[in-house]
């Protein structure tokens, strides 16, 4: 696994060869936000124990992380992340119902409001993945 880079030189920072428009020439295509994701997810949701999250599961969670502003639950409506996957609210719902049966999810149901969606069970395995990895090697 390489080995993060924390201390860039100045010319290697934001302003510099790593910024957005340097590494993906539309920069526009960031004026409506960008997701912030930790790189382990991408590289280790399909390897979780006991449950891999599919990737349709895995494509719910990034839709979800969109929506976590700051330390609050995320509470979107299922009927927008089933638009925004191109996908029925009920395909929806089932990959929030299967990634709480595998203990990646807690869904608080909330009366005449959206549910909020804790993913910090997700990202304990997530961790203990890496724990694991960092054993074995």
């Amino acid at each position: 696994m390489p080995k993060p880079i924390t201390d860039l030189p100045p010319s290697e920072s934001s302003t510099g060869k790593r910024s957005f428009s340097a590494r993906w020439l539309h920069p526009e295509l960031f004026d409506k936000g960008f997701l912030v994701t930790p790189t382990v997810f991408l590289q280790k949701y399909s390897q979780l124990k006991p449950y891999p999250l599919t990737a349709t599961e895995a494509l719910f969670v990034l839709h979800l992380m969109e929506f976590k502003w700051d330390a609050t639950h995320p509470f979107p409506g299922y009927k927008t992340l089933a638009q925004r996957m191109g996908v029925s609210d009920k395909m929806a719902r089932r990959h929030a119902q299967s990634l709480e049966s595998k203990g990646y999810l807690r869904r608080e149901i909330r009366s005449g409001q959206t549910n909020r969606f804790d993913l910090k069970p997700l990202f304990d395995a997530l961790l203990r993945s890496m724990d694991n990895s960092t054993r074995s090697t």
